[in-house]
Order: structure tokens, then sequence, then C-alpha cells
């Protein structure tokens, strides 16, 4: 069976196995990644590209978290107005990786297809496709009749939808460890087993990081540590409003030709692979595991979850009982490496039900056979908009996280920045609305779609 072919997912099956020998805990580096998911591994690739002597730690293993449990979309369409020229930029560079990084990564340019269910829902569409017409060049608006003609396979009448050819997907896992493995032909070290305890400063700039294994001395720190970012920004005084929800996925057998567009639309995701597999999940309904963590930052968060309330289930059980347990038998220093590798539990009724809505939804599916699901923590900011940004108050700190389940397709862009702002420019003009102060100023906007 070929790796594309019902590839293994890393959060149960399969981890990075990066390289043969262990790596030495370097004491110094330029530069200081943290988290080996998408962001971190394509920046410490750039990183090391523009000339910077490169270390990414990873407390798990390399595309364990997030990064190898997504969906694979590579998409521009719908995107936030803000993010919108970052995922621009970043769909320029995905069809040359497969070559630039020496590894297949599941690169396809197949589409991407959003199916309004009601009139509503296509005005939403048609406003989004008006207002970004100028730089979404390549997004256009499809009739009830032309949707008809261009997936035949869906049954039922639409009013209409939105498309993107030029879009198209990728292999999470597989794109995730091919910009390690790059990066680690560039001289970086990455070392997997290896969390941040800390980010150490000295007179206001970061000095190094400390880890479970010792101190690396630097005078850079890209936080590209997903849900524990907040963990390690806020001792620097940075506070960071991120809170994070529970999607289920689901990996399918083999499947008729269903779509070729990556497709969002009466309540599923899916995206149908090379060999016919299709990956599925509710599209925009998510688990919200209640703890005491839950109520942190509260308050920027009401107001979304009040407008997307149908789009959400809270759960009470385990993680609570976990966080419990961590906040009086861990020493809160010690807290970013606790619970490493967490058995994050699918929603199987959920992913049963994803299952039975796209048998439901298309001709060729009624022999629909899942044959596994698993789930993902995703990390969320209030206005569902990333930070990736070097925070004035401290400097060599370059933060790059929140990406709130839209990230991966903006690897390679994020991590082009990242390098950019290690090597002294300034912030591009296109990250200005991603800056990590707009939550204590008061100047990000509400969320443009569900969480």
């Amino acid at each position: 069976m070929s790796a594309l072919s019902l590839f293994p997912h890393a959060p149960d099956d399969v981890v990075a196995q990066l390289g043969a020998e262990p790596v030495a805990l370097p004491r110094q580096a330029d530069v200081v990644v943290i988290g080996g998911g998408i962001m971190g591994a394509a920046s410490a690739y750039y990183l090391a590209g523009a000339g910077l002597s490169t270390t990414l730690i990873e407390r798990d293993k390399v595309s364990s978290q997030q990064s190898g449990r997504n969906w694979g979309f590579v998409r521009t369409q719908y995107r936030d107005p803000f993010e919108l020229p970052l995922a621009i930029e970043a769909l320029s560079i995905w069809p040359e990786l497969e070559q630039e990084l020496g590894q297949a990564i599941g690169w396809r340019r197949t589409g991407c297809i959003f199916v309004a269910e009601t009139d509503a829902e296509l005005q939403s569409f048609a406003h989004w496709h008006e207002v970004t017409r100028d730089i979404a060049v390549d997004a256009r608006m499809l009739s009830g009749p032309e949707l008809a003609g261009l997936m035949p396979s869906l049954r039922g009448q639409a009013p209409g939808a939105l498309h993107t050819p030029s879009d198209g997907q990728a292999e999470p896992a597989l794109a995730t460890t091919a910009f390690a493995r790059a990066a680690m032909r560039r001289g970086v070290r990455v070392l997997d087993d290896c969390g941040a305890l800390a980010i150490e400063t000295s007179a206001g700039r970061v000095s190094g990081v400390l880890t479970e294994h010792g101190l690396i001395r630097c005078g850079t720190v890209v936080c590209a540590a997903g849900l524990q970012s907040h963990r390690l920004l806020a001792p620097l005084g940075l506070a960071l409003p991120q809170q994070s929800v529970r999607s289920t996925v689901s990996l399918t057998a083999p499947l008729p030709p269903l779509s070729e567009a990556c497709f969002c639309g009466f309540g599923i995701g899916l995206r149908q692979r090379a060999d016919g597999s299709c990956i599925i999940a509710a599209d925009s309904s998510s688990d919200i595991d209640l703890s005491l963590d839950s109520f942190r930052a509260s308050r920027f968060f009401l107001p979304g979850l009040l407008r997307y309330r149908s789009g959400f289930a809270f759960r009470l059980g385990r993680p609570l009982l976990d966080d419990l347990h961590e906040r009086l038998s861990v020493p809160k220093r010690e807290r970013p490496v606790a619970r490493r590798r967490p058995r994050i539990a699918a929603n199987e009724a959920r992913a049963a039900k994803t299952g039975e809505s796209v048998r439901q939804l298309f001709t060729g599916a009624d022999g629909i056979e899942i044959v596994k699901s698993w789930a993902g923590q995703i990390d969320v900011m209030p206005d569902a908009l990333p930070v990736l940004d070097s925070p004035s108050e401290i400097a060599g700190l370059i933060v790059a996280t929140g990406f709130s389940g839209h990230g991966f397709g903006l690897g390679p862009a994020v991590g082009r920045h990242v390098a950019s702002l290690a090597s002294g420019a300034g912030p591009a003009a296109i990250l200005a609305p991603l800056r990590f102060d707009r939550f204590a100023r008061g100047t990000y906007s509400r969320p443009h779609a569900p969480l």
C-alpha cells in the first residue's frame, strides 16, 4: 500500500522518525523554535535558509498534534479578508514544495468549493466574493445549474456555491515532516521529546530557552507551540487569550468520485484523496471539553460562543479531572510538558453522523465505510485569526500561534515571514491585523466565520 493510500495518521499510528541518530542538546543557537507543527517546521526551514543556526524543539513528535490531524485543505477561499493576503502568498508556494523539499507531500491543485444550503448562506458567499474580488481573483460564484454540472454526484438541489479552482490539498503529516527533514538537511537540529519549560530573558530581551533537558542560549525564540503558547508567554507578562476546541475527523475507505474539489456544505467538510479515500468531518461543529482553564479569557470568547452557539457542544468529563490533578500535583513551571501525549478521544457519535450525512449527500457513497476516526485540540483565538508578530515588550521574541483550525495551508508563508522577522526586517504590511497587542488594545474584530 503506497504512502498516500490510507496513510496512517500521526495521532495514533505513526510518529515522525526524522533521524536514526539521537541529537544532542546544543548549548547555543541563533534561534530556538518551540513547536514541531507545520509552523515550527516551516519556520526552521526558512530560518536556516537565511543563514541562522536554528534548533527546533518539540515536546512530543514532529507533526504529532494538530498539524498531523487536520483536514489537509490548502485554500484561499472564504478566508477572513484580514488573513487572505497571507493565504494567497502561501498558495503561491505550495505547488513547488515537493520539488523544493525533496519529498512527496500529496499536493494536488483540486480547487475548493463551498456549497450554499440556503439563500442566506449564498448571499454570505456573494458578499465575501464582492469584498475580495480584487485579491481573490480566481474565486467565482456558481448558480444552482452550474453547480449541478460541476458536481454530478451531489444529490438534491442547492441555490449555488463559491468555487476557487486554484486552491488545493496536501497530506498534513507528510508536508509537516517534509519541512522538518529539509530543515535538518540545512543544518537545523530537531529535538523531539524535548519540551520547553520557559523562555528566558535578560534586560528585556530573549536570552535562551529552558527545556526539560537543559538550557539552550539564543538571541531569538519563535513561539509556535500551539496550545502551550499562552503558558510560555504568561511569565513574560504577555497575556494571550487562547483557548481550545476538540475536532473529530474520520478517514473512509476508497469511494467512487464524489468531489474533486475540497468540499464544504450541508454541515460537512470532505477532501477526497488521490486513492479515493475521503477525509470527512462535521463543518463548524466542535466539542469544548470543560475544565478550570476553560474560563481563562472567557470574556474574549463569550460573544463568539453566543453568536455561533449551535456549533459547539460542551462536554464535562476526563479533561476536568486531568486539569484538577495537574493543578494539584504538577509545579506550575512544569505544566507546559505535562500530559505530553494525551489520548484525544474522537466523538464517535459525531463521526457516525458525519458518515451518514456523506452517504445521503453524494451518489456513490452508499457503501461508505469509516476506517478510523481521531480528534485534535485546535488552539483558537477570539477573532479566529492567528498571532504572527514580534511583540515589542520582549526583544528577540516571535510568536506564531492561534491559527484557529485553518492554519495548515498558511504554513509556508508563515515560515517565510518568521525568517524575515528573525533576520531583522520589520513586519510586512499584511501582518498588521495579526499583531499580538490587538486584544489588549481592543482592535480585534469578531470572527469572520464559525470557529
